[in-house]
C-alpha cells in the first residue's frame, strides 16, 4: 500500500493536526458549516466565507456575521478579499483581533462582482499589486499569512510562479493554488502538472485545490502535484464527513457512507445551528439551498427539493426530512 499522504503540517507558526484544509466557500462556510465539518471530519484548518475588506473598513453590519466563530470549532483561517492595500491591512488587523488562526488573501475568485472591484482573480493580472496587498497585511498581523490564487489570468498566461515569489518576498507563509486558470469553470479538470510547477519553483509550502472529493482525488493531488496539503471545497457541500472519508481512504481503510437517516439528521442539525446564528427566517431560506446538496444521492431527490422550497418553518422541515430520508 502506498504511504499515507495525510500527515501533520506546519504552516508558518501554525501546527495543524493534518494537511487537509476546508476551502473558503462564499455563501456556505459559515460557523455552522465549519462546526459540522469539524465534528464529522476534523480537517487541519477551517476557513470563513470571503470577507470584504472595504465593507469591513466602512463598518458594514453585513460583514459582522462573517467574523463570528462557534465555540466548538477548530482553528479558522479568515479569508479577505479586496484590492486596496489600506483596506486589506485594516481587515487583517480586525480579523486578528477576532480570533483568526491565520489570514488569507483571495486572489482567485472568478465572480464578476469581485473581479469588477479589481479583486479576486482580477489580481492575477497585476502581480505587483498582490505584493503590495500582502505587504499591507503583513504589517497589520503577526498571524500566519497566505494567499489563494489560480494558475494565471488565462491559458496562455501562467504566472503563478511569479506571484508565489512576490508573496514570499512580502511575508506570506504559504500559498494555495487552485489548479485552473482564472476563466476556467469547474468542469475543466484540475491541472496537477501546473500546480507542480509552482511547488518546484517556490520555497513556500503549497496547498493544492481542485477536484479533491475522496481519497483517490486526494492521492492524485499529493502524488501528481507534489503539494504539502490539499484544500477541499465544493465536495464539502452536503457532506461534512468528506474529510473523514479522505482520511480513511488515504490510509487504505474502508469508509462507510452515512445512511439516508444520518444525512437527514445532519441537514436538520445544520438548520438548527443556522437558526441560532441567523434567526428562523433566514435559516429556513438557507436550508432550502443546503437541502439540494444534502439530497444529491437521495432517491426521490427532485420531489424532496420541490417540497423543501415550500417549507416555511422548522417543524415542516423536520417532518419532510423524516419522511424522505428513511
Amino acid at each position: 500500500m502506498a504511504e499515507n499522504p495525510i500527515v501533520p503540517l506546519r504552516l508558518g507558526g501554525l501546527e495543524l493536526a493534518n494537511n487537509l484544509i476546508q476551502a473558503p466557500l462564499a455563501g456556505f462556510s459559515s460557523p455552522p458549516f465549519r462546526l459540522l465539518a469539524w465534528t464529522f471530519g476534523r480537517p487541519g484548518l477551517l476557513a470563513t466565507e470571503m470577507i470584504s475588506a472595504n465593507a469591513l473598513r466602512q463598518g458594514s453590519d453585513s460583514q459582522e456575521r462573517y467574523l463570528a466563530k462557534s465555540p466548538g470549532e477548530g482553528p479558522v483561517m479568515y479569508q479577505i478579499w479586496g484590492a486596496d492595500p489600506g483596506a486589506v491591512g485594516f481587515a487583517a488587523a480586525r480579523v486578528t483581533e477576532r480570533g483568526a488562526a491565520a489570514v488569507d488573501l483571495n486572489c482567485g475568485c472568478p465572480v464578476r462582482k469581485v473581479r469588477a472591484a479589481g479583486a479576486g482573480s482580477k489580481l492575477l493580472e497585476n502581480p505587483p499589486l498582490i505584493g503590495r496587498l500582502v505587504r499591507a497585511m503583513r504589517k497589520n498581523t503577526s498571524l500566519p499569512l497566505s494567499i489563494k490564487i489560480r494558475l494565471g489570468p488565462s491559458g496562455d498566461h501562467f504566472n503563478a510562479v511569479e506571484i508565489a515569489r512576490i508573496a514570499e518576498a512580502e511575508g506570506a507563509d504559504w500559498l494555495t493554488v487552485h489548479g485552473r486558470h482564472a476563466r476556467e469553470a469547474y468542469g475543466t479538470p484540475c491541472r496537477h502538472g501546473e500546480i507542480r510547477r509552482v511547488v518546484e519553483a517556490a520555497r513556500l509550502p503549497v496547498i493544492g485545490n481542485g477536484d479533491v472529493r475522496d481519497g483517490r482525488g486526494a492521492r492524485e493531488m499529493f502524488v501528481r502535484a507534489g503539494v504539502a496539503g490539499a484544500m477541499i471545497g465544493r465536495a464539502c457541500l452536503g457532506a461534512p464527513w468528506v474529510f473523514a472519508r479522505v482520511k480513511a481512504e488515504c490510509a487504505g481503510g474502508t469508509w462507510r457512507p452515512p445512511v439516508p437517516a444520518e444525512v437527514g439528521e445532519a441537514l436538520l442539525r445544520h438548520h438548527d445551528l443556522l437558526a441560532g446564528q441567523l434567526g428562523p427566517g433566514l435559516a429556513i431560506r438557507q436550508s432550502r439551498k443546503l437541502g439540494a446538496f444534502y439530497s444529491k444521492s437521495l432517491a426521490g431527490a427532485r420531489e424532496f427539493r420541490n417540497r423543501l422550497n415550500l417549507c416555511q418553518a422548522r417543524d415542516e422541515l423536520a417532518e419532510l426530512i423524516r419522511e424522505c430520508f428513511r
